[in-house]
């Protein structure tokens, strides 16, 4: 699975003339495998507009480096596990009790994972999307059964697709 970033240069450096091309590179968690390049030849054009690029779900971060006359190198943070082992939601689909978990900062938003603060409770019912079928698939209902369940970083099975929890699990308009 995918999650999208998107790389802007800061205004107060969109004048220079030192740096006109650069090079993202994403950084997976735990070092394996090595360091992925993104995208080359990024100009500061498309840097000043926001370049968006889908990134492996196990890259966690990297570096942006301007390769003008300039080569300063910029850290950046994605979304990304940064390590393991972590601390999950453990749910329990209604229809079939299957068992899921699902990292605590993201969930899907419009077909890309994204960032939340939420938190949820042993017993809330939620709606969620298998991590095999992406953002994008089939959404289902599920029961919290541990808020603290540890599993290793970039595991998960699955990802909350719905920040508001259902009225449970016989909800027929969220769940199926």
């Amino acid at each position: 699975m995918a999650y999208s970033v998107t790389f802007t240069l800061n205004a107060l450096y969109t004048g220079t003339t030192q740096a006109d091309d650069f090079t993202i590179i994403g950084q997976h968690s735990n070092g394996s495998p090595g360091d992925t390049t993104i995208s080359t030849a990024v100009t500061k054009a498309q840097l000043t507009a926001g370049v968006t690029y889908q990134v492996a779900d196990t890259i966690t971060g990297g570096t942006v480096t301007s390769t003008g006359v300039c080569t300063n190198q910029v850290p950046w943070t994605g979304l990304g596990a940064t390590s393991s082992p972590s601390v999950f939601y453990r749910f329990e689909r209604c229809t079939d009790n299957a068992i899921y978990h699902a990292r605590k900062d993201a969930y899907c938003l419009g077909g890309n994972i994204t960032l939340t603060t939420l938190t949820y409770s042993v017993d809330d019912v939620i709606q969620f999307v298998d991590n095999g079928t992406g953002c994008d698939g089939s959404t289902y209902c599920a029961t919290i059964t541990d808020v603290n369940f540890s599993a290793n970083a970039g595991t998960q099975t699955a990802y909350v697709s719905r920040l508001t929890p259902m009225d449970g699990c016989d909800d027929t308009i969220h769940c199926q």
